[in-house]
């Protein structure tokens, strides 16, 4: 039986990094912070952290969307402090 509606799609980690034009690190950095919500922008396919994931296209964009009206910077908050070149080494 498929549970999804007909407007759903779901698709694989690479597809979606595809779609949204964006890396795997910054999906997995933008799904740590909580910008795209399980069970609405994605799922695992397995019970264990390491099960992969699906992706609901439609939804991560709506997420992205509120995101950057919310705050047009905030696309640049959410990443890892960059460290200079010349500390350690």
């Amino acid at each position: 039986m498929d549970i999804s509606g007909p407007a759903e799609r779901w698709i694989s980690t690479f597809e979606i990094c595809d779609a949204l034009r964006i890396g795997r690190t910054t999906l997995q950095r933008l799904k740590a912070g909580g910008y795209l919500p399980p069970g609405l922008c994605y799922y695992r396919r397995g019970l264990g952290q390491t099960a992969p994931c699906v992706w609901n296209l439609a939804e991560c964009r709506i997420a992205l969307q509120r995101l950057c009206a919310a705050d047009p910077a905030a696309l640049e908050t959410y990443s890892l402090p960059i460290h200079s070149k010349g500390s350690g080494g």
